[in-house]
């Protein structure tokens, strides 16, 4: 009996130091935030996003998922694009950099001067061999970011 009560006891602690560790570190995650428009549809990552207006937020803590965007467009539908490198001392314009082709294009590039990050993506598989073989057109779309 005596054991049955300490085993649940430690599995409570146990549980109480995890569940505390978690919240802590979900305080101290700092985001960005803000919205862009895109006229022409784009791939970004694995998503392919039409043409509207659009919010997302990027979690600049180096947390798990570190510097993924979550985008979400009007539907409110939300896609996780994971950035595959970033540099943490941008200063310059909010903007989106866009590689052209054709009708579309695909996101390479975020940049956020409001909090000094560039965030860059891989093409999709599909699209690395067309952009390898034609011209590069890069357009950039501005962003505005959400104010604290």
């Amino acid at each position: 009996m005596n054991s049955n009560r300490s085993m649940r006891l430690v599995r409570f602690t146990i549980l109480a130091l995890v569940t505390a560790c978690m919240g802590a570190s979900l305080a101290n995650a700092q985001t960005a935030a803000g919205k862009f428009n895109l006229p022409f549809a784009v791939r970004w990552g694995q998503a392919v996003l039409s043409p509207g207006n659009y919010t997302f937020t990027v979690n600049t803590s180096g947390g798990y998922p570190a510097n993924s965007v979550v985008v979400r467009g009007e539907d409110l539908k939300g896609n996780i694009i994971m950035s595959v490198a970033y540099d943490d001392s941008f200063s310059g314009k909010n903007e989106l950099i866009v590689e052209r082709q054709g009708e579309g294009g695909t996101i390479r590039t975020l940049r956020l001067a409001d909090v000094g990050l560039v965030l860059y993506f891989r093409a999709h598989k599909a699209e690395r061999q067309i952009l390898a073989q034609a011209p590069v057109l890069t357009q950039q779309l501005p962003i505005l970011m959400a104010s604290k």
